[in-house]
């Protein structure tokens, strides 16, 4: 391996000093300096805007950052960590943001660019960072806007039903149900003065011809109808008035309500509206004028002086002069004179994994794919990075997840990632590697089991909607009663059959004796005539309504239950299903349970 591994200076064997935070070597006897190759700018800024394609914005500035270590100036990277501010995958979704009605933005990260840029840059990234405060702004107001319209609408469905109501209030129960309370209350007023009037024209005549006693029964009787219905109208129907009145103010109050509110959207609707013109015209001129910067062309800097890492950059061999070759899947550079080699030196194992667990850490299973792929193209059995891997297929940012959300109703995984990981796995790994590719199969069946619950559930549901549907239909074929009980229009059926049969043998009896008093006195039958037909008619009349009435409703109503049974019977087989299922994921679930359990604990131990 190079010397550049080792710490010492290619050029005079010296020590090296390791400076992470501008990403070199220093030499301290000669003073060379040795690049960290994997940041140099080009591949950091590529990383960044892969990164920013992906909508991984944490991983996209975390490679901006690093380029901003060694230039704090670094104008395309500034410009990267604002678009990661505000996930943004580039210039034209701040375009499209400004027809979105949600907005937000990390305020550290802007204020690390503001911080950042060089005097004449600033201006760029304080117009930027003034429209991220607008658009944010107006995302407050549609914010606010989309409270009160959600409040505007409450209170017009509360106005809708108060008005409704009020309109249709009846007073529910007693002798004057469903009869509107205020006209109901004057009626009975005037009926109180009907009455007392009623009572003086007869008490008074009566007084004046002197039956004192027929007055004062006749008195006595009409005061106490009218105190009765005087007492009935306050008790009974007066708080009915009075609740009927309680629900007109609701509906004033609601209106008035109603009235500020949309008063207040309209305002904020205008200021939004307004706001939003602005940073269209806003942004179209910063994106016109960031298009103008983008493709103006860069100024190479001035070159300085040739050191070993120079050297390296333009694959010159820093102990020989000869050329060196990149083999990009080992990380490493060849010289084909002297032979000498030289890694990469980012891509040492620790800084690797590093970066791998952060971007884990984070959710963003993209980046740490590539992170540790490219670790195991250096070493293809590099366990860390292999597990790492599958944590990633899994999109589990740790091995925890795995015991915490076991019954997770989302989970899933990339089968290809989880055999890339088996096969290059060493010997003593695999079955560590298949363990957990067993795990995360039980899992996804586990899943499958429980989406198959829930569709059978679902069905039942529809039959049990079913079911309560045909319970409701059944009700409008009962036979109500005025008191409000109701019967089964089947009884009704047969005993108004036997009624009907009653009416027709008193109808055929009356046609025998219309027939034998023909025989006898022919002109004596109008009397037995009329009964016949009397008697026909009541028959044909019970028997049509019998049919048309009690009849239909029981066929329409055993058609129902018909169907109901049916149903039942559907009913009982998917609970037959879903008891199978959740026997067999209730045993899956134990067994899966003890698996993780036992493989959580192993890998507890492994990494310890």
């Amino acid at each position: 391996m190079s010397n550049i591994n080792k710490h010492q200076c290619p050029s005079c064997g010296g020590s090296l000093i390791v400076d992470n935070e501008k990403q070199m070597y220093c030499c301290t006897s000669c003073g060379s300096s040795y690049d960290y190759d994997y940041f140099r700018e080009e591949k950091l800024h590529e990383m960044g805007e892969t990164n920013l394609s992906r909508n991984e914005f944490g991983a996209a500035a975390d490679a901006y950052k690093l380029v901003l270590n060694k230039d704090p100036h670094d104008f395309q990277a500034l410009r990267g960590l604002m678009l990661a501010a505000a996930n943004l995958k580039d210039m034209d979704g701040l375009v499209r943001k400004g027809d979105s009605k949600s907005f937000s933005y990390n305020p550290k990260l802007v204020s690390e660019v503001m911080a950042g840029a060089s005097e004449e840059d600033k201006g760029y990234f304080k117009e930027l960072g003034k429209i991220y405060s607008d658009l944010k702004e107006l995302a407050k107001l549609y914010s606010e806007i989309r409270s009160l319209k959600s409040d505007k609408d409450r209170i017009e469905n509360t106005l809708s039903l108060e008005e409704y109501d009020h309109r249709n209030y009846v007073i529910p129960t007693g002798y004057f149900a469903s009869k509107a309370p205020r006209p109901t209350f004057i009626a009975l007023w005037l009926l109180d003065l009907f009455l007392f009037i009623v009572l003086l024209c007869i008490v008074v005549p009566l007084l004046a011809s002197g039956a004192v006693t027929t007055a004062a029964v006749f008195g006595f009787f009409f005061v106490f109808f009218i105190g009765l219905i005087a007492f009935v109208n306050m008790t009974e129907i007066y708080p009915e008035v009075k609740e009927a009145k309680g629900l007109g103010d609701d509906v004033t109050n609601l209106q008035i309500e109603l009235s500020a509110a949309t008063a207040k959207l309209g305002k904020l609707k205008s200021d939004a509206e307004e706001l939003s013109v602005d940073i269209k015209n806003s942004i179209n001129a910063f994106v016109e004028k960031d298009r103008q910067i983008m493709s103006a062309p860069v100024q190479e800097k001035a070159k300085e002086p040739v050191s070993v890492s120079s050297k390296i950059k333009k694959h010159q061999c820093p102990s020989c002069g000869g050329s060196l070759r990149v083999d990009s899947d080992t990380q490493m550079y060849h010289c084909t004179f002297c032979g000498s080699s030289y890694d990469y030196e980012y891509f040492k194992e620790d800084k690797i994994h590093e970066a791998g667990e952060t971007y884990l850490s984070r959710g963003e299973f993209m980046a740490t794919t590539d992170a540790y792929e490219f670790m195991l193209k250096k070493d293809p059995h590099d366990f860390l990075a292999l597990r790492g891997l599958m944590l990633a297929a899994a999109h589990m940012t740790n091995m925890n997840e795995l015991d915490h959300e076991i019954e997770k109703e989302d989970f899933s995984y990339d089968p290809e990632m989880v055999n890339q990981a088996i096969e290059s796995a060493l010997e003593e790994d695999k079955e560590y590697f298949k363990e957990l590719a067993r795990v995360y199969s039980e899992k996804k069946q586990l899943i499958e089991y429980t989406q198959e619950i829930e569709d059978l559930r679902k069905e039942k549901s529809k039959i049990n909607s079913a079911i309560a549907h045909n319970n409701i239909m059944r009700e409008n074929y009962y036979i109500r009663g005025q008191d409000g009980t109701k019967l089964h229009p089947k009884p009704s059926f047969i005993i108004m059959c036997f009624v009907t049969a009653f009416f027709l043998m008193v109808t055929v009896i009356c046609a025998f004796e219309l027939a034998k008093a023909y025989s006898e006195t022919p002109d004596h039958v109008s009397g037995s005539l009329s009964t016949l037909i009397l008697f026909g008619a009541i028959t044909l009349g019970l028997g049509t309504y019998n049919f048309v009435s009690y009849f239909y409703k029981a066929k329409k109503m055993k058609k129902l239950d018909d169907g109901n049974s049916q149903l039942y019977v559907e009913s009982g087989k998917m609970d037959e299903k879903i008891r199978d299922l959740e026997n067999k994921s209730a045993d899956l679930l134990n067994d899966l349970k003890r698996s993780i359990h036992e493989f959580v604990k192993k890998d507890r131990l492994i990494m310890k």
